[in-house]
C-alpha cells in the first residue's frame, strides 16, 4: 500500500469520525424525561377498533399425573367432566400421563 493510499484512508476515517461527532451519533444517548401521563393507544383505522366490556377469562393448564381421572381432575377444579371434555375436545375419558388439559372456568352452577 502506498503512502498516498494510506493517507486517503486515514482522511476518510477522520471525516467519518468527525461526522459522527457532529451529528451526535457517537455521543451518549440523551436522557428522555419519563412521561407523567398515561400513554394513549391510537389507531389509524378506527373503523377496525372494537371495544368490549366482556371479562377476559384465562384458562389454566393441568398436566395429567399417574392415577388421575377426568372425574378427579374436574372435581378438584370445580368443573364438570363434560365441561372438561368439551374444553379439551375429548371424545372419551382416556387420559395419557403427561397430557396437558386446559381447565375451563368454573360455571356459576358448579361454583355454588
Amino acid at each position: 500500500m502506498t503512502k498516498a493510499t494510506m493517507s486517503s484512508r486515514k482522511l476518510v476515517t477522520l471525516v467519518a469520525i468527525s461526522f459522527l461527532f457532529i451529528t451526535g451519533c457517537a455521543t451518549e444517548p440523551k436522557n428522555r424525561p419519563i412521561p407523567t401521563t398515561t400513554p394513549v393507544l391510537t389507531t389509524l383505522r378506527p373503523e377496525l377498533t372494537t371495544t368490549t366490556t366482556e371479562k377476559i377469562v384465562q384458562r389454566m393448564a393441568y398436566v395429567v399425573q399417574p392415577g388421575d381421572t377426568l372425574s378427579k381432575i374436574a372435581k378438584g377444579f370445580g368443573v364438570s367432566v363434560g365441561e372438561l371434555m368439551l374444553e379439551n375436545g375429548k371424545e372419551d375419558t382416556v387420559l395419557g400421563i403427561g397430557e396437558t388439559l386446559f381447565i375451563p372456568p368454573p360455571s356459576d352452577e358448579s361454583s355454588g
